[in-house]
């Protein structure tokens, strides 16, 4: 006896594992978010904050706010530069279809992001979604 599936068991299956899958995708992209790390010396003069990635997101020197500004705004575009050389690397390799790609390489300023609703799936195909 076989315990082969019908093709429409199959799908069932196939679109519960994918469904899983995007909660656990969405979960992810949550946590990721809220991985960034604030450190501050132990003297309290330096306060450092971090992105999940490790960009420098925020400085504090105490008594030196300019100082502090200014290194930030050297970090920013730096990290903006070398965005735009890996971009410019990438463009080479895709040619063509560079075109088709969302090549924004601007650092947003570090501010308070406001909490995204997960996405529901529910009323739309896995295999389609509009905004891919």
């Amino acid at each position: 006896m076989s315990n082969a599936m019908t093709p429409d068991q199959w799908l069932a299956d196939f679109e519960a594992k994918t469904a899983e899958l995007q909660r656990n995708a969405a979960a992810f992209r949550r946590n990721l978010e809220s991985a960034g790390t604030t450190v501050t010396a132990e003297d309290k003069s330096i306060t450092v904050t971090v992105a999940p990635n490790g960009a420098l997101l925020d400085l504090k020197i105490e008594g030196n706010a300019e100082l502090a500004g200014k290194i930030l705004a050297l970090a920013r575009s730096a990290r903006e530069g070398a965005a735009t050389n890996v971009l410019d690397q990438f463009r080479q390799v895709v040619g063509s279809h560079a075109n088709e790609l969302d090549t924004d390489v601007s650092v947003p300023a570090l501010e308070p992001k406001a909490a995204q609703p997960e996405e529901d799936f529910s009323e739309k195909t896995v295999y389609r979604r509009e905004s891919w």
